[in-house]
């Protein structure tokens, strides 16, 4: 994603095998970081460590349940979140050329990795979750984290624009 190209990530499996814990790990210990905390701290470790260039990230998180889209990021939410309706739905869009549009789907600046990550906490804290026999905690939906970068070299007028789709599915 630095140099311009898109990457996708999927963690699959069975209910309670582990999909959710994989892509953003535990609450409790720091060697405990799923694949997004990992990924963010190695995008703003490179965006420092590469000098010539400038960068930009911005972040949206989509859930998908029951063939529905919902917002995880809203900011006119500010923790009113009760059920997985008062979330604002995202529409799937396909223009002339044939190209997917999200429509409704907030993406959020990220100056720093601890922007990203709180951004990443407030999503997961909006996300529906409920019992299953297997998992007393199931997500039971599909979540895409995203990442948007935007890279110049400096001195150049050469911008290019990648995503980064972490993609934690339901089991």
């Amino acid at each position: 994603a630095l140099d311009g190209f898109n990457g996708t990530i999927f963690a699959y499996g069975q209910t309670g095998s582990g999909k959710t814990f994989t892509i953003t790990g535990g609450p409790e210990r720091y060697d405990d970081r799923g694949i997004i905390p990992r990924t963010l701290s190695m995008l703003f470790g490179e965006f420092k460590r590469r000098s010539d260039y400038q960068y930009q990230a911005h972040v949206s998180y989509l859930e998908i349940y029951n063939d529905s889209g919902y917002d995880l990021l809203d900011p006119s939410l500010e923790n009113n979140v009760k059920a997985l309706e008062d979330l604002p739905k995202v529409k799937l869009m396909e223009d002339d050329d044939g190209n997917i549009h999200l429509r409704n789907l907030s993406a959020h600046s990220a100056m720093t990795e601890e922007d990203a990550l709180n951004l990443l906490f407030l999503g997961d804290t909006n996300r529906t979750t409920s019992e299953t026999p297997m998992n007393l905690a199931s997500s039971r939906s599909h979540c895409i984290f995203t990442i948007f970068v935007t890279a110049c070299q400096i001195g150049t007028d050469v911008i290019r624009k990648s995503k980064i789709h972490l993609v934690d599915l339901a089991g």
